[in-house]
């Protein structure tokens, strides 16, 4: 089945907001088995939206149309549909109670959300005001479907449209798995072999989509998969690097500290986004200065001033001292050049150390990443964090 989506809204059009909506509704529709034509974005626009709605009843069967519940232009939104498909438009009695009994003070200028294309089939929401709907256009074979584009709306009210068009369950069973430490041409060569697959590079690594029309099919191309790059793979579906990190810590009830230089603290923020982390997490020190990292760190003064500040031998006393300090199992270091400047002759930019202190012994690796200030340093956090899933695991 054909499918085109039109989300309205000035702020997705201009590109001052990032659709979440409309990224939902395409791997529903994926996962549905539709083949998406067209996607549109446009703003609260009649003539634009006419436009968009005549391609898309041209190229596919079915068009999501989903909008922001701004009372100031649904109304020119719901008009603009029922022209182009010239129907009237009419008030639902039942929503309009509805929106009596949960607004009255505000009733009159809401009440438009009650309307919608004569003959067609409402889609009640129950988390905000705006009605949906479905509307059959028997003369072509094709149906318009109407939705909010809030995304904690748009879920519930998705399902019951694909209830009504008898949808089926799943055509497209799909998989994310999460890796760290392998470059692209690298895990190409590994899924050389795979049909039905898209990589997504990012500072946090290499995510691999796989889909499969069976479930059974999409487990074995994952097991396959684990079985060639498994110490690679940190996550399945969405989960981060800090929650994986999380739940090895919690397991062997092992305990961990910060010290950071140029990442200024990203690695601590990454790790406190995880509820609970109060458990394993007990506290870090950002030691940007020198003067921080000699006097609360104890780093050598001879040290930093013959090797300096970024060099393994500090990123090593680092990772040692914060967890004496704090008196935790592991200790997490990073020293280095973010960019854009910095670098010497010596130490390009990018250039950083990183060391992880446990049990008594200091490992320090060194890494240069490319890319503009903060994707080094989320590169830098990445790196760091997996290097201590990697020894959690060998544990």
């Amino acid at each position: 089945m054909k499918a085109s989506i039109i989300s309205i809204g000035f702020g997705y059009e201009k590109g001052f907001l990032e659709d979440k909506s409309r990224i939902y509704l395409c791997q529903k529709l994926f996962e549905k088995g539709f083949n998406i034509n067209g996607v549109f974005i446009s703003e609260e626009d009649s003539y634009k939206l006419q436009f968009f709605i005549k391609i898309a009843l041209d190229k596919s069967d079915i068009i999501f149309i989903i909008s922001s519940s701004n009372p100031e232009t649904d109304l020119l939104i719901r008009e603009t549909i029922s022209e182009s498909i010239g129907v009237p438009l009419v008030f639902n009695e039942n929503w309009l109670k509805t929106l009596k009994e949960r607004h009255p003070e505000n009733f009159q200028n809401i009440k438009h959300f009650a309307k919608l294309p004569y003959n067609a089939k409402t889609i009640e929401n129950k988390n905000g005001e705006f009605l949906g709907f479905i509307k059959v256009l028997d003369d072509v074979n094709k149906a318009i479907v109407f939705l909010p584009n809030e995304k904690n709306q748009l879920k519930d009210m998705l399902n019951l449209a694909f209830e009504y068009l008898q949808v089926k369950d799943r055509a497209v069973y799909t998989g994310i798995i999460r890796t760290y430490g392998l470059s692209l041409e690298e895990i190409n060569e590994f899924l050389s072999d795979f049909d039905n697959k898209f990589l997504n590079e990012s500072p946090k690594g290499i995510d691999i989509y796989l889909w499969d029309k069976e479930v059974e099919f999409l487990e074995n191309k994952k097991s396959v998969l684990s079985e060639r790059i498994g110490k690679y793979i940190y996550a399945y579906q969405n989960e981060e690097m800090e929650e994986i990190i999380g739940k090895l810590l919690k397991e062997k009830r092992l305990t961990i500290s910060i010290a950071e230089s140029s990442t200024g603290g990203l690695i601590a923020s990454r790790i406190v986004n995880v509820s609970g982390s109060s458990t394993y997490f007990l506290g870090s020190i950002v030691a940007y200065s020198n003067s921080v990292k000699e006097n609360l760190l104890k780093v050598s003064n001879k040290i930093l001033k013959t090797k300096g500040a970024v060099s393994e031998e500090v990123a090593l006393q680092m990772a040692k001292s914060v967890a004496k300090l704090l008196d935790t199992d592991f200790g997490i270091s990073d020293t280095g050049i973010a960019g854009p400047t910095g670098a010497t002759k010596e130490k390009p930019l990018g250039l950083h150390y990183i060391g992880l202190y446990f049990n008594g012994e200091t490992k320090v690796e060194k890494v240069i990443f490319k890319g503009e200030r903060n994707q080094v340093r989320l590169r830098v956090s990445q790196h760091a964090l997996n290097m201590l899933r990697l020894k959690l695991l060998s544990l």
